[in-house]
């Protein structure tokens, strides 16, 4: 029993350090989540207000356009959540210390009980039906008579029929009474031992069920960070292109705000600048994540694509 104890103990200590190891990673995953997540809204932004608000600006000056109508853009909210998963509300649970106080409580009272029981029913069940050694039957006495006979009975009969006497049969009766409480004390304790181990054992495939799910969650994390970092240096290096062409743009609007009066080098200038709006709200308006905080295929594909018609671009400039 003492073995089986020391091995609930040993395994209720080994769940409490990897859950404090899970809850610690945990808090990392959140943690790094939360500043890719910032550092993405912190990029659009940057976008929205350096480049895509100045441009527009100038580009409502212009007469006669016969380009197509800019996408709608919008100031960024909130950013798309980088892989942090929802915090499910823990189960309340009774601490293990308060459920052992609790059987300690049940330990002691219960053997009392069932000692006395276990006195009281081989006591009764000779009253019932054994008879005094005068041959009459213990139940049709009363009182002092039966009590004595009783006792005797249990002590082989009386003294002087070379029996033990009441002295003897009162004394097998607390055998009888310590020998059963010993037995119960020790079947709680096995059993008081059994429920701590089912239940830490129970934590315990729990805990693996939780590792293994944060594993999942530290690849997807991992790959999530990479998609944050690459969208935000798409957004960095769209900022930029924005803002390096907008002075140019800015003085051919302000030079002659008549697009029909534009030679075809002024005409292309300004379909880049447009082309390159456009964009930046495709970047801008893609998440990185769906509904279930998984990595989005199309974000990867718009990264690609935004560099892809980045790199072209400079190449023509």
């Amino acid at each position: 029993m003492d073995i089986d104890l020391v091995d609930a103990v040993r395994l209720a200590n080994t769940n409490r350090q990897r859950r404090k190891r899970l809850i610690e990673c945990e808090r990392e995953l959140d943690r790094r989540a939360a500043e890719d997540n910032a550092a993405l809204r912190k990029a659009r932004q940057k976008l929205y207000d350096e480049a895509l608000v100045p441009f527009r600006e100038v580009y409502q000056r212009l007469q006669h356009v016969e380009l197509v109508e800019l996408a709608v853009v919008e100031r960024p909210t909130v950013g798309d959540k980088a892989g942090t998963e929802p915090r499910q509300p823990r189960k309340i649970t009774v601490p293990p210390a308060v459920r052992v106080l609790a059987g300690g409580a049940l330990l002691l009272a219960v053997p009392l009980v069932v000692g006395h029981a276990a006195k009281a029913g081989p006591y009764r069940a000779v009253r019932t039906f054994a008879s005094a050694s005068t041959g009459r039957a213990i139940k049709t006495l009363h009182g002092a008579a039966a009590r004595n006979a009783t006792e005797a009975w249990f002590g082989r009969g009386p003294i002087g029929a070379g029996g033990g006497g009441r002295a003897a049969g009162k004394g097998l009766l607390d055998k009888i009474e310590t020998t059963s409480a010993s037995l119960t004390r020790e079947v709680i304790a096995k059993w008081q031992a059994q429920a701590l181990e089912d239940s830490q054992q129970k934590k315990a495939r729990d805990l693996e069920r939780r590792e293994a799910e944060t594993r999942m969650r530290q690849e997807e994390a991992s790959a999530l960070h990479e998609r944050s970092k690459d969208m935000q240096r798409v957004l960095q290096d769209l900022r930029s292109e924005l803002v390096r062409r907008l002075p140019s743009f800015t003085t051919l609007v302000e030079a002659c705000d008549d697009f029909a009066r534009y030679d075809s080098r002024q005409r292309a200038e300004v379909a880049a600048t447009v082309d390159l709006d456009g964009l930046a709200i495709m970047v801008m308006d893609c998440p990185i994540t769906d509904p279930a905080e998984r990595l989005t295929e199309e974000s990867g594909r718009v990264v690609a694509d935004a560099e892809a018609r980045l790199r072209a671009m400079e190449a023509e400039s």
